[in-house]
């Protein structure tokens, strides 16, 4: 049987343990470093990407930068 598909918050939920498992490790060299900051800033800009399009915001993906909304 198929496993059912994982909600907005679940998948928030799978993104916070894997930051849970890379955040305080010691590691022996600066690539490794390196590396796993990189993946926890990855991480945390992906949830909270993830947060913000489950609200509703929506992103630009021509890559320029966002109009300025109207006061």
């Amino acid at each position: 049987m198929a496993e059912k598909p994982l909600s907005d918050e679940e998948v928030y939920d799978l993104l916070h343990q894997a930051l849970g498992l890379l955040l305080n490790r010691t590691v022996r060299t600066k690539h490794a470093q390196d590396v796993l900051s990189m993946a926890i800033r990855d991480l945390t800009i992906i949830q909270t990407a993830l947060l913000s399009l489950s609200e509703g915001v929506k992103f630009d993906r021509s890559g320029s930068e966002p109009a300025p909304q109207p006061e």
